[in-house]
């Protein structure tokens, strides 16, 4: 749903450029757009109360680092504006969390998610400063494996597998580095806050992207 929420805002926006579209440049509305991929490393901040608990009592509600890729488009808009989507896959392996002691080789989070942004852009003649932030919704799959190994085909005795929708508020800021015309260098900071029923969940926490914009 939201990734078509996504592809309709995205036309809309696009349609609504070309009917405003004007002839002198430095007025016009549509002023291009740009889209690419983006590399992210990240920290997951949180915890539920109702994840499952080890044989000592301990909560098993990892926390860590987080790595991913995905992408953004974007329409421009007038002299600072610009509109789209996004989406993302991030990924917590067990190697990377604070409970890499307890969980086993094979276990994971892996999130997806994607919404609509919108951001203000002062495009200088080598960077592009930028500040803006996201909504959207996306889903959280944990899979905790307390005991067995996943190189072998034995049932695991003590695994557990959950997964948990979510919104999101996504505010960023970040920078392009203008490497040419069309081919931009893209970096930016974000921090995610999820909400489910009314709290704060998992994933909650900041990251770190870098990737490539091509600007048409």
């Amino acid at each position: 749903m939201f990734k078509q929420l996504q592809y309709i805002i995205v036309l809309a926006c696009l349609l609504a450029a070309q009917t405003l579209y004007a002839d002198d440049s430095q007025s016009k509305v549509y002023q291009g757009f740009s889209g690419g991929m983006m590399g992210h490393a990240g920290y997951l901040f949180g915890e539920n109360a109702d994840a499952p608990k080890t044989d000592n009592g301990l909560i098993c509600s990892p926390q860590g680092g987080t790595f991913g890729l995905g992408g953004a488009l974007r329409v421009h808009l007038w002299k600072h504006l610009r509109v789209g989507g996004e989406g993302f896959v991030s990924t917590m392996n067990s190697g990377t969390t604070n409970m890499k002691h307890v969980l086993q080789k094979g276990s994971y989070i892996r999130t997806g998610f994607g919404g609509v942004l919108m951001d203000a852009c002062w495009r200088k003649e080598k960077v592009w400063p930028y500040i803006g932030g996201s909504v959207g919704g996306g889903a959280m799959r944990s899979l905790y494996v307390l005991d067995g190994n996943q190189d072998d085909w034995i049932a695991e005795n003590k695994a557990y597998l959950h997964k948990q929708s979510f919104f999101y508020v996504n505010p960023y800021v970040g920078m392009d580095w203008c490497m040419t015309q069309k081919v931009h260098m893209t970096f930016r900071v974000d921090w995610m806050v999820a909400l489910h029923a009314g709290e704060v969940v998992l994933p909650t926490g900041p990251r770190l992207l870098v990737g490539f914009m091509f600007c048409h």
